[in-house]
């Protein structure tokens, strides 16, 4: 379920690429999970093939406190709305 009042199916591909669009780490979730809780998981898919990223820009669903926290913390720059 999507949301409340929205009953549908719905699924979530939360995509990590680089700049030239190659893919470098993937989740699927249901839709009725928030992107904020599976970017972990991508970063850690990501940081497999690219060891020290230097930024990572995304979309307001990734703008909390802790995913700012975590890129900090991996001297990563955050590139979010």
């Amino acid at each position: 379920m999507k949301g409340e009042k929205e009953r549908v199916f719905a699924y979530s591909f939360h995509t990590a690429c680089d700049r030239n669009g190659f893919v470098l780490g993937v989740k699927v979730t249901p839709g009725n999970v928030h992107d904020s809780q599976v970017f972990e998981d991508v970063l850690n898919e990501v940081t497999r093939v690219v060891p020290a990223p230097r930024a990572v820009a995304a979309d307001a669903g990734y703008k909390t406190p802790a995913i700012c926290k975590t890129l900090h913390e991996q001297e990563i720059r955050p590139v979010l709305p």
